[in-house]
């Protein structure tokens, strides 16, 4: 995304052609398919089985691959195969126009994606176009500079509890890696044999350390490890780096690529992926998209993002950079997506930076979904130095690992209930609006969230009237209230709380169903009886101080 890759460079592409042209073929069935949703194992991983298992995802007919039997029939009139799409039903070649035609009269095939070439001609891109410069700065002790985004999330709190994406599988979808294998602060990505998979989709190759640096930025701000310099959200967790954005050039293709990453990322077993790339103005002669086509539905980017979502992916996106775009001024393509998480950015202060693309989007939902420091962002370079740069491009991957590390501590949720209590725990979730959504998320509210979410759970069916969080509880912790059926048992709520031979204590009155006791009491260790009652009941549960 050329609004989002805000490195320290200075480039111009110069092209004098394509070659032949590459078309993405769409197909009209998978009638015949050898392929069968009983064997899953012959086109998935077991991880990425197993993780559709434990969110109960049933495995479909479009996880299957396209017939081998159409991809040879293709492949027989001289067209040259680069990548097939499952979930699409698709297959991306590389043909002369004159070819094309025998590609189309296949009986199986649907037709093309854009109906053309999927990449179309480009201009060269301006000899002055250049990037936000990054900065050098002095690192100080612990997380460096990156404490205060770390902190921001609460991400400290995180890693204190042991939680720094141990067990987790990230992948990236950005547009180069560059020296990732030889910076300090990912050596131990390395030498811990942390990098599972990388591919390039733009030049169909393994290798992707040596394209540009902008994922190695965004693959900094989650796994970069050098005490006292920088210290990403998920530093021990595994990664999938994948190429998939060529800043030669804005086209459509770059979302083909996307889609094929998301596939390869699904079948590797991932459990969040990051995109800090997104689309909606490409280079002429390809049609610019509109407002009206960022709906959630219509781009193909976004269809992809959904479906790598249904398989039970978390998917973290940037919401874009256009927020001082007059002519747009509005979240991208796939940050438009009903299951994708669209990642606003704020500065140190947590203000929103002017540069964050807003909502919401055309049907009304509420985006960008969270936010986070994008800002004068803490991140690693080329040269191994740390530095810091600006843009929702490093947003997001903070939230991406942020969201890892919170699923490791819970790893029963699914990856739609890891959004819902990311959001929960939002600096302004009764108050979401267009230009930070749900707000700053925050890992102890996330987790007080599951918690109450839990103790709700265990008593239901047992004729309770409230349930007391946490119970236990020890010094320094409160006594948090949660009453079940608020309509039914309406405030106020009157609190007594007793020793164990009814000696009353504390008292107080409350108007919301959830509230916590106050003044806290600093009691000794012991068994206590709480008593809460309205207009209509009274109940009375023991409580325990450690």
């Amino acid at each position: 995304m050329r609004h989002s890759l805000l490195l320290g460079i200075v480039f111009c592409f110069c092209l004098n052609g394509f070659g032949q042209n590459k078309y993405l073929v769409l197909l009209k069935n998978k009638t015949g398919s050898p392929y069968s949703i009983d064997r899953p194992q012959e086109f998935l991983s077991q991880r990425s089985i197993d993780r559709r298992s434990r969110q109960k995802i049933k495995i479909t007919e479009r996880e299957l691959p396209p017939n081998p039997a159409y991809l040879q029939q293709i492949a027989q009139t001289g067209a040259k195969i680069w990548y097939k799409s499952r979930w699409l039903n698709a297959v991306l070649i590389e043909t002369s126009a004159a070819k094309l035609s025998a590609v189309l009269a296949l009986p199986f095939v649907k037709g093309l994606e854009r109906d053309g070439d999927i990449r179309n001609s480009r201009m060269a891109a301006p000899a002055d176009f250049t990037r936000d410069k990054m900065e050098t700065l002095e690192s100080p002790l612990n997380y460096g500079n990156s404490l205060n985004q770390i902190q921001m999330l609460g991400a400290d709190k995180m890693h204190e509890a042991g939680f720094k994406g141990e067990g987790m599988l990230i992948g990236i979808l950005d547009s180069g890696f560059k020296n990732a294998n030889t910076v300090p602060y990912l050596a131990h990505l390395f030498t811990g044999n942390k990098i599972v998979k990388t591919w390039d989709f733009v030049a169909n190759e393994s290798s992707v350390y040596e394209d540009h640096p902008h994922g190695l930025g965004v693959l900094s701000c989650i796994a970069g490890l050098q005490e006292g310099q920088l210290v990403g959200t998920a530093p021990k967790a595994s990664f999938a780096l994948f190429r998939t954005e060529d800043v030669a050039s804005e086209t459509r293709i770059e979302e083909a690529n996307w889609l094929f990453g998301a596939e390869m990322a699904d079948s590797l077993g991932v459990d969040v992926l990051n995109s800090s790339l997104g689309y909606y103005d490409f280079d002429v002669p390809i049609p610019d998209y509109s407002k009206a086509d960022i709906n959630g539905n219509k781009t193909l980017v976004t269809r992809a993002a959904d479906w790598l979502a249904a398989t039970g992916v978390l998917v973290c996106n940037s919401a874009g950079n256009e927020g001082t775009d007059a002519s747009w001024n509005y979240i991208i393509a796939p940050a438009d997506a009903d299951s994708v998480l669209a990642i606003a950015a704020v500065d140190a202060n947590r203000s929103r930076v002017s540069f964050s693309s807003p909502g919401p989007r055309v049907d009304g939902r509420i985006k960008p979904d969270l936010a986070a420091k994008g800002g004068g962002t803490s991140l690693g370079n080329q040269n191994g130095t740390i530095g810091v740069s600006n843009g929702t491009s490093f947003s997001s991957p903070l939230i991406a690992g942020f969201a890892a590390g919170f699923w490791q501590a819970n790893p029963k949720l699914s990856n739609m209930e890891v959004m819902d209590y990311l959001k929960r725990s939002g600096s302004q979730y009764n108050q979401p609006d267009g230009l930070l959504g749900y707000g700053i998320p925050d890992f102890a509210k996330a987790q007080e969230e599951v918690a109450i979410d839990e103790a709700v759970n265990n008593v239901k069916g047992t004729g309770a009237y409230f349930v007391v969080f946490s119970n236990p509880f020890f010094e320094g912790n409160e006594l948090k209230v949660i009453i079940l059926e608020p309509l039914k048992y309406a405030a106020p709520y009157n609190w007594t709380l007793f020793s164990a031979v009814g000696q009353p204590l504390y008292d107080g009155t409350a108007n919301n169903r959830y509230f916590k006791l106050s003044p806290t009491p600093n009691l000794p260790a012991g068994t206590y009886l709480l008593r809460i009652s309205n207009k209509d009941l009274t109940q009375t549960v023991r409580v325990v101080k450690y």
